[in-house]
């Protein structure tokens, strides 16, 4: 029997927007399926928490952000404890091949998203990506509509930065 605001349909209707948060977290199709698995667990094991079915996004991207918090912590502890690695490529993607010019300049926002600093990424994702309010995107990172605000701001900048000759194109189409 479900719980109240609890349902297996409502995981399944948010289960792509954790995995694409668990993506942009992760940068890694393999390592996100699992903290999106590992989020879905978690929801389900804590189901009894969500009395409201409107909050179940947050709640699941807030549940996403915390397993991938625990899973750095996990890794921090680990490599303390062992010998010093060859660190691997910083980006684990492959390079772009030609393509169309839409796929490029996507590529290269995805690429300037991912090169963001952490909060900064983890923002403008949860923001524009999955089109949560500041109010709610604070709620999920547990920290201040200021601090979102700031990210913002400043991950906005270093995109216009990042991107310049991809804002003018558009500003030229407008």
């Amino acid at each position: 029997m479900a719980e109240a605001g609890f349902s297996e349909r409502l995981l399944e209707l948010h289960l792509d927007g954790v995995y694409r948060y668990a993506f942009r977290l992760t940068q890694d199709a393999d390592a996100a399926a699992d903290l999106t698995q590992e989020t879905m667990l978690r929801a389900w094991r804590r189901r009894t928490s969500l009395r409201d079915a409107a909050a179940a996004k947050v709640w699941l991207l807030r549940i996403a952000d915390n397993a991938w918090n625990d899973t750095l912590r996990r890794k921090l502890r680990l490599r303390k404890h062992e010998e010093p690695a060859e660190q691997e490529s910083a980006d684990p993607r492959p390079p772009a091949t030609g393509g169309v010019e839409h796929q490029e300049t996507l590529n290269r926002a995805l690429a300037a998203l991912d090169a963001l600093p952490d909060r900064q990424r983890r923002v403008m994702h949860l923001a524009v990506c999955e089109s949560l309010p500041q109010a709610e995107v604070a709620e999920v990172l547990g920290i201040t509509t200021q601090a979102v605000k700031a990210s913002l701001a400043a991950g906005r900048k270093r995109l216009r930065e990042q991107l310049q000759d991809i804002d003018q194109q558009l500003q030229t189409k407008r």
